[in-house]
């Protein structure tokens, strides 16, 4: 028996509190006869010298550590095995009496609802009262039938709101078996009233079903409510990227998936076979770095440089020649690790020092430099231009004709176009060395020119700027002056739709590249601005006030 009680104390857990009373009125209700009574002090709300001295108090039971042996002789209780009833339905039975067994009758005594639970405050005699479900009465006597020839442990969950008790039952040979209950089955009626109403729902308008759904939910608990929002969640989720293609609207759905980055983008293709044919057909990964290329100089000096900017910014050809989606998803982890070696080369110091040494007799400094893969073309103060191999770091030619320090210079592969002091624009050939055309109109120094596409422009110490058309290197025409700065034009930049200019007056000016109209001024710097570059309609202007804008 006193194995019976340490299984019951470890199977018994913690409850609601039950009144002195109620407790009282059930153990009169079965004191006459043989039974094995376990209560948990914390479940009867027994704690302390209180719970203990009334315990004492109930009709001469013995108490035995934690559990209450009661009965005509507790002392020879003859009761062979015990059945601990761990339902966790409150409603319908009773707490406090865990291990119960009459052998008088083979079956549990009655026990009171939770509806009558803390009304037992008087001294009435206890009433017999019949469950309310007949499915918790017919558990309870089956386990008990199963208590006359083996032991059995009924186990209980308080987590969980059902009248049901499931019985573990352990037989002679060891072995485990199971007693669940069979589940409640619908009523015809049930079925009849659900039809009727499903009847009259249909019927109403749909501000109508709606403020009837409202009106249920309300009088729901808790509990129902976490039902209905497990089944509405899936119902209120969307899949828009997988819907749009399906009513004709790819390109929306390319549209939107083409704002992501690299990292998303991979993310979005694992989504689902849909998501991964919308990125594929919808050429993502090449999107992805167009922009790039169209946004970081980096980027873009890579594509020129590595050559793979051949394909990209090109429609996608009739006959399907392009490349498809998968080469450009492998090209872009290739050209972030190009741009990671760059940065750490920069980072850490991966780089090696190689120095130029310019001076000679007539040498006092450069003043310009622009170089490519294979040369380096300076301008000196000296007057002169000098063309350097890259590789050997050899002077291979000097060209002559200006009375100038050499201030600016650009070139490209066929022509050096540069700005002299002595207010003079001289073109050279690249390649030859020889000058082709030499063109005045600054009357002082030239500052800085930019060329490309058929177009120069030029900026002068004289406070105006220059536009030229270039035909060809010996047929270049002044088209415009723009004037309207009030100091010293010291750079100036380009691009089809406007030029931009910078002036010791501490202003940018804008200007229509195709009219040559005035657009607008940018103001911001203190004072005068020394260099500036314009690409992608982004202006940075570098100015004397120590500020980079």
């Amino acid at each position: 028996m006193q194995s019976g009680e340490r299984k019951a104390e470890r199977l018994l857990h913690p409850g609601p509190v039950l009144s002195k009373q109620y407790l009282r009125s059930h153990l009169a209700v079965v004191q006459p006869r043989c039974l094995c009574i376990f209560v948990l002090k914390n479940r009867c709300g027994l704690t302390g010298s209180s719970g203990e001295d009334f315990v004492s108090q109930l009709s001469s039971r013995e108490r035995r550590g934690r559990s209450l042996v009661c009965g005509a002789d507790s002392t020879k209780c003859s009761m062979p095995r015990s059945l601990w009833l761990g339902c966790s339905s409150l409603a319908d039975s009773m707490p406090s009496l865990r291990c119960l067994y009459n052998p008088g009758t083979g079956a549990l005594p009655a026990f009171q609802n939770s509806s009558e639970r803390e009304d037992c405050n008087n001294d009435e005699p206890p009433r017999k009262i019949i469950p309310e479900k007949n499915s918790l009465r017919q558990t309870y006597n089956s386990c008990a039938r199963l208590c006359l020839n083996q032991e059995t442990v009924c186990l209980g969950s308080t987590a969980m709101k059902t009248e049901n008790c499931v019985a573990k039952t352990k037989l002679a040979n060891g072995t485990s078996s199971m007693i669940v209950p069979k589940q409640r089955k619908l009523s015809a009626s049930y079925e009849k009233e659900k039809e009727l109403c499903v009847k009259y729902f249909e019927q109403w308008s749909e501000s109508d079903q709606v403020e009837f759904v409202e009106h249920l939910i309300s009088q729901m608990c808790h509990y129902q409510h976490g039902h209905i929002n497990s089944y509405l969640k899936p119902m209120l989720q969307r899949d828009f990227i997988t819907a749009l293609p399906a009513r004709g609207l790819d390109h929306i759905a390319e549209n939107i998936l083409s704002y992501l980055d690299a990292k998303s983008l991979c993310a979005a293709e694992l989504v689902c076979k849909e998501w991964y044919r919308v990125t594929s057909d919808g050429m993502l990964w090449k999107k992805l770095i167009e922009r790039m290329v169209r946004t970081d100089s980096l980027w873009r000096g890579l594509s020129e440089r590595r050559g793979w900017g051949q394909y990209l910014f090109k429609n996608k050809p009739p006959d399907g020649s392009a490349p498809p989606n998968s080469f450009y998803r492998a090209l872009y982890p290739k050209i972030i690790q190009d741009i990671e070696t760059i940065e750490s080369n920069w980072r850490c110091g991966r780089h090696s020092l190689q120095r130029i040494h310019c001076r000679s007799e007539t040498s006092k400094g450069v003043y310009c430099l622009q170089y490519d893969d294979q040369k380096i073309v300076s301008g000196l103060r000296d007057n002169t231009i000098k063309i350097w191999d890259k590789n050997t770091l050899e002077c291979k030619r000097i060209l002559t004709g200006h009375t100038g320090s050499v201030l600016c210079l650009q070139y490209d592969e066929r022509v050096i176009i540069t700005g002299s002091s002595d207010s003079t624009v001289r073109v050279w050939d690249v390649n030859a060395g020889e000058m082709l055309n030499t063109l005045i109109h600054h009357c002082e120094a030239v500052l800085h020119l930019r060329f490309n596409n058929g177009m120069m422009v030029t900026c002068s110490k004289d406070r105006s700027i220059a536009v030229w058309d270039m035909a060809s290197p010996t047929d270049i025409t002044l088209r415009r002056v723009l004037v309207g700065h009030r100091a010293a034009v010291n750079v100036v930049d380009f691009d089809d739709k406007y030029i931009v200019s910078a002036s010791g007056d501490r202003t940018i000016k804008v200007w229509n590249t195709s009219t040559c109209e005035f657009v607008r001024t940018l103001n911001g710097h203190k004072r005068g601005i020394a260099c500036l570059q314009y690409r992608d309609r982004l202006v940075v202007s570098g100015s004397s006030d120590n500020t980079i804008r």
